[in-house]
């Protein structure tokens, strides 16, 4: 039996949670139930959220705070801090205003003072705010500041403000789609894909401020979220809209048969391994595709530095080190493919961490031994040339 840690426990826990939240904001593509998700936020105390269900089909949610202050047109984003002389004009660019358009159905948000003042002073306007705001719907305004502060300007430009941007811009188009659909199976079909998609987004969005994942984790997966919104627009169409599968890209395609290569076996056949993942929820599906994903990306970064490694001793105790670590990781995966599917979820995700981090730790090996190796014969060279001197 695995042993499940509490944390996983409480991520899968805020994923369902999500899902239900995702169906307030999904809904104003006119479908769903009638929820009204109020967040409200006063400055140096936690956000609370209070979720009213009731009869019809439109949603709405409202986020305040202690300011009363509403945000009011979307003014673009400025993700710059120290702008370059040449850059000091004071005009919006086009992409700013794009920005602008395309977040502008996130209207029903305020900003506490406190993330004004901050936002302000690291040079964002107005698309980066509401990207903030968005995530303080379901995040604890003190977390959200806290964690912000802690970054700085860059980072909290280039590897959060950024990424959701681009999410909400694609989240928003995804939703303009739904609303000019007309067959109503279709747009049902696409609506559940959304409030998944949004879920799953909003996941990554608590990992990342609760520091369960890293920054460019965060950019590496919220960019997948990006893509399945996009993605959207391709099945109105399709007549297997309801079908998860017919959402994974070639990509992730790839991904669930190179986990069935692992898995399925003389005693575990085909049928039992898509079953296994019929039985999760789609956006747990796409968490354990993404997480695979990462962590190939980084086998096969591990695999080219051990390939550059010179000497052939050093290079082949890299390559054994590498197999072993090959061979816990497709135990680990058979095994989880071995438990139920919510402990299959756990075994997956609980562990990416570490098979993450142990390919990455052999990556960074076989290019210290390079560098060491190259060192060495400089000096090397350097002795042999003073000596004949």
């Amino acid at each position: 039996m695995v042993k499940i840690k509490c944390f996983s426990v409480l991520l899968v826990l805020i994923l369902l949670l999500l899902l239900v939240i995702s169906c307030d904001s999904g809904s104003k593509a006119g479908a769903g139930t009638n929820t009204r998700a109020v967040v409200k936020s006063v400055a140096g105390t936690n956000t609370r959220a209070v979720v009213k269900s009731g009869s019809g089909t439109n949603t709405r949610t409202v986020v305040e705070s202690g300011s009363d202050k509403e945000l009011g047109a979307v003014t673009g984003i400025d993700e710059r801090t120290e702008p370059k002389p040449e850059e000091e004009t004071g005009l919006i660019t086009d992409v700013e205003v794009k920005d602008e358009d395309e977040l502008a159905y996130l209207n029903e948000t305020v900003i506490d003072p406190r993330f004004q003042a901050l936002l302000d002073n690291f040079g964002v306007s107005g698309a980066g705010k509401k990207t903030i705001s968005y995530i303080q719907r379901t995040l604890p305004a003190n977390v959200v500041y806290d964690y912000l502060n802690q970054l700085g300007a860059d980072v909290t430009i280039e590897k959060i403000i950024k990424p959701t941007v681009s999410l909400l811009r694609a989240r928003g188009k995804a939703l303009r789609v739904i609303e000019g659909t007309t067959d109503e199976g279709i747009k049902t079909g696409l609506q559940d894909m959304f409030e998944k998609y949004d879920a799953l987004s909003f996941s990554y969005l608590w990992e990342v401020f609760n520091r369960a994942i890293k920054e460019n984790d965060f950019v590496e997966f919220i960019a997948r979220c990006d893509s399945r919104f996009r993605k959207l627009k391709e099945m109105v169409n399709s007549p297997r809209v309801k079908d998860v599968y017919a959402w994974l890209d070639a990509d992730d395609r790839v991904t669930i048969d190179d986990i069935g290569k692992i898995v399925i076996s003389g005693t575990y056949d085909k049928d039992r391994f898509n079953n296994m993942l019929n039985l999760l929820e789609d956006p747990l599906v796409i968490k354990i595709v993404v997480l695979c994903q990462s962590i190939k990306k980084r086998q096969e970064e591990a695999l080219k530095a051990i390939e550059g490694v010179s000497d052939d001793a050093e290079k082949q105790k890299l390559q054994a080190r590498f197999n072993t670590l090959q061979g816990e990781y497709n135990s680990h995966i058979r095994s989880a493919f071995n438990q139920s599917s919510v402990d299959l979820y756990f075994q997956i995700t609980g562990n990416g961490d570490k098979y993450r981090n142990d390919f990455n730790a052999i990556e960074k090996a076989a290019k210290a031994a390079e560098a060491a190796q190259g060192a060495a014969a400089a000096v090397k060279s350097s002795g042999a040339a003073g000596g004949g001197s």
